[in-house]
């Protein structure tokens, strides 16, 4: 079959989460802006201790010599292998499809249970690596579609064909775009892609400017099955990053305290 689809999609991510009836809380870090693999995992300890369940690398990464896949995977993986909470890792592993798959391989070998690719690298790839069929998280960043799903271009790609595409080919979550925050895609055209995502079992992440008070306004609106993927929200907390992921815990879980308290003061609540 040239297609598998997810290897565990939504169904998959709340079985190996233990988690139903409620979006996920997730998270963004960037190894990008010059931290060390030690540094990423004292910010990775933050996040599984706020409780998040969901952690993806910044879509900009490749494999920089100052945190290669080598040295961070193999830190964080052997972290969250040791935590009663299961936690996705998504590494982020840009580049030409033969180092990709090979890149797949090397986070396999090293613990890893997530990878990451932007739709800069290929919608071949995805295929690709679905093939391999690792028991691995497969997510897909779509930031810069819009140079091939503007509406405005006459010879495009509809970003609703690329969502059954990478359904068919096997991603399991996938940035699918944002309400509320400072992207806010229109709420009928978002609703219609998490639709036609749920119906090949893919998770969409609603990001880019999610935070605490946005979280149940976008459940009345899609439902529960998305991620609340988030960066600033979090590592931008007056309290800190472990206080930011606290507070989306306590957005999703409707069990507010004073992390909760202190992002609605700083971000506001959308009712």
């Amino acid at each position: 079959n040239f297609f598998l689809g997810p290897k565990f999609g939504i169904s998959g991510i709340r079985k190996f989460l233990n988690l139903e009836n409620k979006p996920l809380s997730g998270a963004i870090v960037k190894p990008k802006t010059g931290i060390s693999p030690k540094i990423l995992l004292e910010m990775v300890k933050e996040l599984v201790d706020g409780g998040v369940d969901f952690i993806k690398e910044d879509e900009i990464l490749s494999n920089p010599s100052f945190c290669r896949i080598e040295d961070r995977v193999e830190l964080i993986a052997n972290f969250i292998a040791k935590q009663k909470k299961p936690v996705i890792y998504a590494v982020c592993i840009n580049g030409d499809h033969e180092h990709i798959l090979k890149r797949v391989d090397l986070v396999h070998s090293l613990g890893g249970n997530a990878v990451h690719v932007n739709f800069w690298s290929g919608l071949g790839v995805y295929n690709s690596i679905r093939k391999k069929n690792l028991p691995m998280f497969l997510h897909f960043q779509k930031s810069g579609d819009k140079v091939i799903t503007d509406k405005r271009h006459n010879f495009g790609i509809d970003w609703y064909v690329i969502c059954k595409l990478v359904g068919m080919m096997g991603v399991d979550t996938i940035h699918a775009g944002m309400w509320g925050g400072y992207l806010s895609d229109d709420e009928k055209d978002l609703s219609k892609t998490i639709d036609v995502l749920h119906s090949h079992n893919v998770m969409p992440a609603l990001s880019c400017g999610m935070h605490p008070g946005l979280v149940q306004a976008n459940v009345r609106q899609f439902g529960n099955d998305f991620i609340a993927n988030v960066g600033g929200a979090i590592h931008g907390h007056p309290g800190g990053t472990l206080s930011g992921a606290k507070a989306m815990r306590q957005a999703i879980d409707k069990n507010h305290d004073s992390e909760y308290n202190q992002a609605i003061t700083k971000w506001g609540l959308t009712k």
